[in-house]
């Protein structure tokens, strides 16, 4: 079912100040922006071997990363792994009893295919589903 980590998204106020950080601590420069109006964040990537830091930072004061940041502050958002017929893995966790966030999988960063589980399931963290 799970593939790999694709990516740990980390909820930041400021993607500039925070990709600056990362270059002058550990040399990491990002590599690709984006901004996903639906979802209402801007993003930045940071890879690192096969897996990505991904900055998310909100576009406006109502959506889920303005909300996350504004009760917990900056820090890990999520972790997305990667899988194989999105679809076909929903509909499994679905039989499983998993709390599901996106009944349909959506566009995430690039065009993917993502998805959504509810924090409850897994230790209080949320996870995304990427194809």
């Amino acid at each position: 079912m799970i593939k790999d980590i694709d990516h740990i998204s980390i909820a930041v106020h400021s993607i500039e100040k925070s990709a600056k950080l990362f270059e002058i601590y550990f040399g990491l420069t990002v590599d690709h922006k984006e901004r996903i109006e639906k979802q209402g964040i801007k993003l930045a990537t940071i890879n690192i071997g096969k897996i990505k830091i991904e900055l998310i930072e909100p576009l406006t004061k109502n959506s889920t990363v303005a909300k996350f940041l504004m009760k917990r502050g900056e820090g890990i958002h999520h972790i997305a792994f990667k899988v194989k017929k999105i679809e076909k893995v929903l509909n499994e966790l679905k039989k499983k009893g998993v709390k599901i966030l996106d009944r349909e999988p959506r566009k995430g960063m690039k065009g993917k295919k993502i998805a959504f589980i509810s924090p409850g399931n897994v230790a209080g963290t949320l996870i995304e589903l990427c194809e």
